[in-house]
């Protein structure tokens, strides 16, 4: 018995891995830019490693867009984040000033996005824009991440992509 819950529990967990890894796969077809201002402040104020983090949030929204309506070939997306704010604060923040809580301190966070759908010869087909940030604590998101407010503009954001998208002629 303990030795069938244990392989039920493992092959569980292998499960849930490789859904997220599925699910996660960055779209090959899309790049993130951050503008030098926010490059900045997060170098500085967030940290540089949440650049990653949003980069991965915003590639991983886009390829969960595209697994429901897939980018029509030889098209590219170039994302630009034109402004970040965080919900809660990040590690470096909270390392720079003790007195914040990961669960108390709470911000106005959100995004200000742009993406570009260029074809094969790199001319814009599309421009989509999506800003999105709390206008008063309670509209923000309850999660703890430090990223709640950006991930919902983000995926928001990515939807609108794939409007966006869906809509351009195809290549008969």
């Amino acid at each position: 018995m303990h030795h069938q819950l244990r392989i039920s529990c493992v092959a569980l967990g292998a499960s849930v891995l490789l859904a997220q890894a599925v699910f996660a796969e960055p779209s090959r077809e899309a790049t993130v830019d951050f503008d030098p201002g926010v490059t900045t402040i997060l170098q500085r104020t967030y940290g540089a490693k949440e650049a990653g983090v949003l980069r991965s949030d915003i590639l991983a929204a886009v390829a969960k867009e595209e697994s429901r309506a897939p980018l029509p070939e030889g098209l590219t997306l170039k994302v630009t984040v034109r402004k970040v704010m965080p919900t809660h604060p990040t590690m470096k923040q909270q390392l720079d000033d003790p007195s914040l809580s990961p669960a108390r301190t709470r911000y106005l966070g959100g995004a200000d996005l742009v993406g570009e759908l260029r074809d094969s010869k790199q001319q814009v087909l599309a421009n989509v824009s999506y800003r999105n940030f709390a206008d008063v604590l309670p509209a923000g998101s309850p999660s703890l991440d430090p990223w709640a407010d950006a991930q919902q503009t983000i995926d928001t954001f990515a939807a609108k992509l794939a409007a966006a998208w869906g809509k351009l002629p195809t290549k008969s």
